[in-house]
């Protein structure tokens, strides 16, 4: 067996009893010229396993996932005419094969580096994001990958998000073409990871973020064509004035006081299978509360009124989201805007009809409980209702 054969018989043997790590591939000329390198991992998507080849020039990254077989027949075809170097990282081994000048195979091995595979309990959790390259271009990364100085805590924000998102975004069927409004998009970094996410979950979505500012929408919008993320793009404008018609997921991230309610009620009348909402700035009804006498120590002090009427106000949405026929729940979230602490609402439509007339009349009950004469979602509700 010739040093090609062997390196890719190794490689194949490692990817079925699970000691691969990783591929690269460098010294590029023909079809591969212009690359600078070639990072292959192994992942799984929700359709299977997968090769995930990213290719990096000195402008952009290209990602492609590939079947199992089909990535193998690609290196092969590579080695020796279009690469020629290729390293094999295996939990055991570091595998190098070069090609001289004129074309000889050359193979070395030695231990694997300590660093290349950690005892189960040192190994940083598993990331959801395969691909990472928009992290780099929206500077939260450096070149080799690492979270920028003053970056780690935004990092790690961003696949909190997407492990909060995850569950509910793999239960809607891939088949399905699925638009996704992200209203209030900031800097992008959070609908970046979505469109990612969804991407490499095998989904076809079509992702508009929407901002006031025209200098962020610019810069994202560049971003998104160098990484050529072709279905997403971000768009000047304000919540009312987004058009969900059509939409499947409603993303509304810091939208202030009763902006929310405005972002939940948008994504209800689109009839959206799942909103995502981070509430702030909870104003609306400080003033009105008037507790029952048995629950006033509960308001006694200023801080404690702040925080019983962020409490109330995120129970009603949900309760009004659940008269609304959704499920919905709330989590911690880690917000994006130097906030430590934060919660995430989570509502998915539900498939079975529920009473809503008696679910309507519970959350007004609870409203009436603390003398609450108006809830802007309550209110918006009430007058869709009637019409």
């Amino acid at each position: 067996m010739n040093p090609t054969e062997l390196f890719l018989a190794n490689f194949k043997t490692s990817l079925a009893d699970g000691s691969f790590r990783r591929l690269t591939l460098g010294k590029f000329r023909g079809e591969l010229e212009g690359v600078e390198h070639i990072y292959i991992r192994a992942i799984t998507l929700k359709n299977g396993a997968r090769l995930s080849f990213v290719r990096r020039y000195s402008d952009r990254d290209l990602t492609q996932n590939f079947l199992i077989p089909e990535g193998i027949t690609l290196v092969r075809d590579w080695l020796g005419t279009s690469s020629l170097a290729a390293t094999l990282f295996t939990v055991h081994q570091r595998q190098q094969l070069l090609f001289s000048r004129r074309g000889k195979p050359r193979l070395s091995a030695s231990h694997a580096d300590p660093v290349e595979f950690q005892p189960h309990h040192n190994r940083e959790k598993p990331r959801l994001l395969q691909d990472e390259t928009f992290l780099r271009h929206l500077g939260v990364l450096d070149p080799s990958g690492n979270p920028k100085a003053g970056m780690r805590d935004k990092y790690r924000q961003i696949h909190h998000f997407i492990e909060l998102l995850a569950p509910a975004l793999r239960s809607l069927p891939t088949a399905q073409e699925l638009r996704v409004v992200d209203m209030g998009s900031g800097k992008g970094y959070l609908t970046f990871a979505t469109y990612a996410f969804l991407q490499q979950e095998g989904y076809h979505a079509e992702v508009a973020g929407v901002e006031m500012r025209r200098e962020l929408v610019d810069l994202c919008n560049r971003v998104a064509a160098r990484c050529e993320f072709g279905r997403l793009r971000f768009e000047i404008g304000k919540i009312s004035d987004v058009s969900l018609n059509g939409v499947d997921v409603v993303i509304a991230l810091h939208a202030c006081d009763t902006a929310t309610d405005d972002a939940i009620f948008r994504g209800l009348a689109a009839k959206a299978q799942l909103i995502f909402l981070a509430p702030c700035c909870h104003k609306e009804l400080r003033p009105q509360l008037k507790p029952p006498d048995q629950i006033i120590p509960l308001f006694r002090h200023g801080i404690q009124v702040d925080r019983m009427a962020e409490t109330i106000t995120d129970a009603l949405r949900c309760m009004y989201l659940e008269a609304s026929g959704y499920s919905a729940s709330i989590q911690e979230f880690i917000a994006m805007e130097h906030t430590k602490k934060n919660l995430l609402i989570s509502a998915s439509r539900n498939p079975v009809a529920v009473d809503q007339n008696r679910l309507f009349r519970k959350a007004a009950d609870f409203q009436a409980l603390f003398r609450i004469t108006h809830k802007r979602l309550a209110d918006l509700l009430s007058e869709d209702r009637k019409v």
